[in-house]
């Protein structure tokens, strides 16, 4: 997988990091573009803009917490299925989990 990203707090953010995306004002205007380098000067201007939130570019996608997929996947899935549809409910069930864990294996 490629640079993927995340989104962090100001408080969390550090000169150096990268902009994932364009970053725009309540009103749309554009504060800065997409691939800006986070300097201190930045960091101050978007604080008094009232920016709380950056999507920052990772190196590297973290990879997620098999416990933790499988626990939020129980509660997607908790109401029982009816007769009919508890295999396509299954196969869908099958197919989430694949995805949010990353795995390249077909169901």
């Amino acid at each position: 997988m490629g640079a993927g990203y995340k989104l962090i707090t100001l408080a969390d953010a550090r000169p150096g990091q990268v902009l994932s995306d364009v970053l725009l004002d309540r009103v749309g205007q554009v504060l800065l573009p997409k691939g800006a380098v986070l300097s201190e000067g930045n960091l101050a201007a978007l604080e008094r803009h009232g920016v709380a939130m950056l999507p920052v570019v990772m190196d590297k996608l973290e990879a997620p917490d098999p416990a933790l997929v499988r626990e939020r996947l129980e509660r997607l899935f908790r109401h029982p299925a009816g007769e009919h549809d508890s295999t396509a409910r299954a196969r869908l069930r099958r197919y989430v989990e694949q995805y949010r864990l990353g795995s390249e294996a077909a169901p």
